[in-house]
C-alpha cells in the first residue's frame, strides 16, 4: 500500500442544498470554468430534498471556490457554504481494494484521528482528517506498511 498526504488543502462544504438533476453539474462546471481543482468531493444522501456535500481543493483556492459558491447560490438563502483549511487529505492506494480500505481505516482510528470526509475511486480512498493528526498517522502506517512509500506534499518521508 502507499500513502500520499496533501497538507496544504481546505474543505469546501455546501449544506441544505436542493436535490434535484443538474446542480452538482452546475456547480462543478462553475469550479472547472474559474480553474479550481477539486481533489476529492463526497456527497450526502439527501434528507427531506435537501443535500449535503463536500470537496477538497488546493488551500490557495479555498476562498476562491467558497466566493464562487456564494455568488452563484446567492438565490438560495437556505444554502450555507463553509470553508476549513486546517485539514490535511491522505490518498491511500495499491492491494487489494477491500483490504486497503479496512487497514485505511484502522490506521488512522488507531491514532485516534476522526475521519471527516470520504471519498474513493477505483484503487484509491481519500480520507480527510485534522491537519495535526498527520504525523501520528503517518508513523502508524510506516510501522504496519514499512516497506511502503510515504509522500507528504511530494517528499519522501
Amino acid at each position: 500500500m502507499h500513502l500520499d498526504v496533501y497538507t496544504r488543502v481546505g474543505k469546501v462544504t455546501v449544506r441544505g442544498l436542493r436535490d434535484k438533476p443538474g446542480v452538482a453539474a452546475d456547480i462543478f462546471s462553475e469550479l472547472v470554468r474559474r480553474n479550481i481543482e477539486v481533489l476529492a468531493v463526497s456527497f450526502d444522501a439527501p434528507i427531506g430534498g435537501r443535500a449535503d456535500f463536500a470537496f477538497v481543493v488546493w488551500e490557495s483556492q479555498v476562498e476562491d471556490a467558497r466566493g464562487y459558491l456564494y455568488a452563484l447560490l446567492y438565490d438560495f438563502p437556505e444554502v450555507e457554504v463553509f470553508a476549513d483549511d486546517g485539514v490535511a487529505l491522505l490518498k491511500f492506494t495499491g492491494g487489494d481494494r477491500i483490504q486497503m480500505i479496512a487497514d485505511a481505516f484502522n490506521i488512522v482510528a488507531s491514532t485516534g484521528a476522526n475521519i471527516e470526509m470520504i471519498s474513493s475511486g477505483e484503487n484509491e480512498l481519500f480520507l480527510l482528517i485534522r491537519e495535526p493528526m498527520v504525523d501520528s498517522v503517518v508513523e502508524m502506517f510506516k510501522i504496519i506498511y514499512p516497506s511502503s512509500t510515504v509522500l507528504v506534499n511530494g517528499e519522501e518521508r
